[in-house]
């Protein structure tokens, strides 16, 4: 399994990564590793980002202790994909790139439970 990440940082060269720089991300990792081995990976609030964390409390914290290959950035969200309704907006979007229902189902979250099924036999 892969997980596409949304925060910027690590999905885009720049500061203003976008919905369509995550959409590549899954684009690429379907083609690569196939649609049954891509999945989101969102592991911060459900509120998203910004509403938490201040640029003190979340970027300096970062700046200390990852690498410097990681280009940690502030802002670290994807405006898109910041706020309670991240899903929708994923599964809307793969939809409008050509993605079918049950590949999207899939991408959001399916794969992750089969796989934890398969590996902790959940």
């Amino acid at each position: 399994m892969t997980g596409i990440l949304a925060l910027g940082y690590l999905l885009g060269p720049g500061p203003q990564t976008s919905l369509e720089d995550f959409l590549r991300h899954i684009d690429h990792a379907v083609k690569v590793c196939g649609i049954d081995h891509v999945g989101l990976a969102s592991d911060f609030s459900i509120r998203g980002i910004q509403a938490t964390a201040t640029r003190e409390s979340w970027y300096l914290p970062r700046l200390r202790v990852f690498k410097p290959s990681y280009r940690v950035r502030w802002p670290p969200w994807i405006a898109e994909l910041d706020r309670p309704e991240r899903f929708r907006t994923v599964a809307h979007a793969l939809a409008r790139r050509g993605y079918k229902a049950a590949e999207i189902e899939k991408i959001l979250g399916l794969n992750w439970l089969r796989y934890f099924r398969e590996v902790f036999g959940v």
